[in-house]
């Protein structure tokens, strides 16, 4: 609650005092704000149209030519467009890809410059504690940041107790990467990223049972 109750000190004290963003050197320009600047002109506010809805979703921009991967029920078939922090009017795009049974989906959108892009690393070496950062369009808002840490690399969603996970030998998409950083509706398909500034996520489900996963 306290993000959403501040109010900022220089909108008391008068738009006089404030005098933009920090230089890089100060000492309020952390390794996490470091990777929000690096990495939020590449994180997308989807939108997709259907038969009297709207739906509200997240993706990213993972190649400089255009392509935006989402999660396939975000976009579920239908046109849409996407919004980047860069540009100013929204930007149809096309299906390009789906893979329905990992909830997968890759957009193209026309854009007349490159794109900012997100680097892709690697999940199969994620240690539980590690920290991670979440970057989504919760509520159709706009780009939002929240931090936090992965709770576990290698979670298997349909398994209902650590007995039944010690001898699970399904399939590997049923395994997810769990982490504690909020994420509402709206996160769908955003990008999950680490310290470094990779994307080794893509934001699918959320546990309404439990606090925080």
């Amino acid at each position: 609650m306290g993000l959403v109750r501040a109010i900022g000190f220089g909108f008391i004290l008068g738009a006089g005092t404030i005098s933009g963003a920090p230089s890089e050197d100060s000492s309020r320009v952390t390794p996490t704000v470091r990777i929000v600047r690096k990495t939020e002109p590449a994180v997308a506010a989807v939108f997709s149209q259907g038969e009297g809805r709207l739906n509200m979703g997240s993706g990213s921009v993972v190649h400089k030519d255009g392509y935006v991967l989402t999660n396939d029920h975000v976009v579920d078939g239908l046109p849409g467009v996407i919004l980047l922090r860069d540009y100013k009017l929204p930007m149809e795009y096309e299906i390009v890809g789906r893979m329905p049974e990992k909830d997968l989906c890759l957009l193209k959108v026309h854009s007349p410059k490159p794109l900012a892009a997100i680097k892709l690393g690697r999940s199969h070496d994620l240690m539980t504690g590690e920290p991670v950062l979440c970057a989504g369009n919760p509520g159709g808002r706009g780009i939002v940041y929240s931090a936090g840490i992965v709770s576990s690399p290698n979670f298997i969603l349909t398994a209902p107790n650590a007995l039944v996970m010690r001898y699970f030998s399904g399939d590997v998409r049923d395994r997810f990467i769990q982490f504690d950083a909020a994420s509402n509706q709206g996160n769908s398909g955003g990008p999950l990223i680490n310290a470094i500034g990779e994307q080794v996520g893509v934001v699918s489900n959320k546990s309404y049972a439990e606090e925080n996963i």
